[in-house]
């Protein structure tokens, strides 16, 4: 099975996980809420370094497609992430993009 065709599968496990973190946080984990803060935080970011990794190989109106939004949108998405290039190659998915490692900057602030 090609790494494509799990995306549905992982898609589906994060959707399982976040389910878990709403229950836990539903129970009083803190830590759960904390957790769910710091997706809510990541996720933007994530899209955005997705959407300028694809933006090289597919055009503004088939992403738009996929996302479910209009052209320029993406390409307001991935203007701003291009604003960030230059950053180190860390190898962090959702550091495409951005100024600087977000995995080390997630654990000093810790």
């Amino acid at each position: 099975m090609s790494d494509r065709h799990e995306s549905p599968e992982i898609g589906a496990m994060v959707g399982r996980m976040l389910n878990a973190l709403i229950r836990r946080a539903g129970d009083g984990d803190w830590e759960a809420l904390e957790a769910l803060r710091e997706i809510e935080t990541l996720a933007p970011a994530a899209m955005n370094a997705a959407l300028t990794v694809s933006r090289e190989q597919y055009s503004l109106a088939e992403l738009a497609g996929v996302v479910g939004v209009t052209r320029s949108a993406i390409q307001q998405r991935t203007r701003a992430d291009q604003h960030h290039k230059g950053t180190p190659d860390c190898g962090h998915a959702l550091c495409v993009g951005m100024r600087r490692c977000r995995t080390t900057t997630t654990r000093q602030e810790n």
